[in-house]
């Protein structure tokens, strides 16, 4: 069933893009035939659950529809003993995992908003959080995948067990590309059990190079911890800071905060500290959340190789650069880092982009005033490696097979696409 619904297109406005319709749909073949509808009659739409990330990407070149995927919020199957949920794309992160945690499991996804965000937008931006560490991303989680496409169908990839790929794997095709290659309806993932207990190591360092080896040293060890990240700014604290997520068993937890402890003071530690319960669960809600939602200010990601972190993060460790640059959470095992530039300094956004594309790692500029994202290429803000893409003619190709009237995002994701 598709109806139009009585909220006013304004709630659904990007920028100044306001479309000419909402629709909801309340099923999988009634999305498909929305989109379909909209490819015959040349109209551009853009998928829409909770609208958390609706700040990412370009602006769109067009947008007559905003397609409401809300009402898909529904468990379609889920079998405990087999580690594996099947849903709706427009249920809610935080209704998934009540459900889950009934059973004693858990999506090891934290990304920003997960008490709004909806399962569909989490996925079509790829957003993550610092447990990627241990569990990897959404892309390691997603098992199969139920997509309707502007030809009005509705194509299945995977299935319902871990090993079921057959030739191109296209789970992943969707994942992370804004929903422009089609909509995501229906979600199969793995799920894995709650850990039993938990806890925080926070070591507070004098210099960024101290910081940067011993997190290094906890993220690549036995260890195995749920999460390593290097902050400053973040939760009041302006010192360089290590935090260090154990989860596991009490055995597991307790091995990890004693090591992990010991390597802090080891590597010249100012103080180590232990945080359990709320203080713990309090400190990466704000690293999570770190940048989001703050009116004026500007959140960029960039990556580089993860031995490469600390020359990544060396103009935010000058004194100079830390009145732009305000805010630092950066994933020690995996070269991810977030900058936040409270005032939305331009020149400090383009200066770190520049560093990370001269490591050979990339910048995206997550959040940012309207005024200052319509003025630079979301993608690549410094413009050091937009005009060298090689893979943008297949990415391109990819948009004209399974998107041939550009009805979806138009414009939004990478070269425009």
């Amino acid at each position: 069933m598709i109806a139009t619904v009585d909220r006013p297109p304004t709630q659904y406005a990007l920028a100044e893009l306001v479309p000419n319709r909402v629709e909801c749909v309340a099923s999988a073949e009634a999305a498909a035939a929305c989109l379909n509808r909209a490819a015959q009659e040349g109209e551009a739409v853009v998928p829409w659950g909770a609208g958390t990330k609706q700040s990412q990407g370009n602006f769109p070149a067009r947008y007559d529809v905003a397609l409401d995927m809300s009402a898909l919020d529904s468990i379609i199957e889920y079998e405990p003993a087999d580690l594996v949920v099947t849903a709706g794309a427009g249920i809610t992160l935080a209704a998934l995992q009540r459900r889950l945690a009934e059973s004693g499991q858990f999506l090891p996804l934290d990304p920003p908003y997960s008490q709004t965000a909806t399962l569909g937008g989490t996925l079509a931006t790829n957003a993550r959080g610092p447990s990627r560490l241990l569990y990897g991303t959404a892309r390691d989680m997603v098992l199969g995948l139920r997509v309707a496409t502007p030809q009005g169908e509705l194509v299945k990839s995977g299935g319902r067990v871990v090993k079921n790929v057959v030739g191109y794997d296209l789970n992943k095709l969707h994942i992370g590309a804004l929903g422009t290659a089609g909509v995501m309806v229906e979600v199969t993932l793995k799920v894995q059990p709650l850990p039993a207990a938990e806890a925080t190591v926070v070591a507070t360092f004098g210099d960024l190079a101290g910081a940067c080896r011993v997190a290094s040293r906890i993220a690549h060890s036995i260890l195995y911890p749920r999460a390593v990240d290097i902050a400053r700014n973040v939760s009041g604290a302006p010192e360089w800071r290590v935090l260090v997520w154990a989860s596991g068993s009490p055995a597991t937890v307790e091995r990890q905060v004693r090591d992990a402890t010991d390597w802090c003071n080891e590597g010249g530690a100012r103080s180590v500290d232990r945080l359990d319960g709320d203080a713990h669960r309090s400190l990466w809600r704000s690293v999570v959340e770190f940048g989001r939602a703050s009116k004026g200010g500007a959140l960029l990601k960039v990556t580089c190789l993860p031995n490469k972190l600390g020359a990544l993060l060396m103009p935010a460790s000058d004194a100079g650069s830390m009145d732009a640059i305000t805010g630092v959470v950066a994933r020690a095992g995996n070269g991810v880092a977030y900058l936040y530039s409270e005032s939305a300094n331009v020149g400090a956004i383009l200066s770190a982009s520049a560093v990370a594309t001269a490591l050979g790692g990339s910048a995206v500029l997550e959040e940012a005033p309207l005024n200052l994202k319509d003025g630079l290429d979301v993608w690549d803000p410094a413009g050091g490696a937009s005009g060298r893409r090689d893979d943008l003619p297949l990415m391109r190709a990819v948009k004209a097979q399974f998107d041939p009237e550009g009805t979806l995002n138009p414009g939004r994701y990478v070269g425009g696409i």
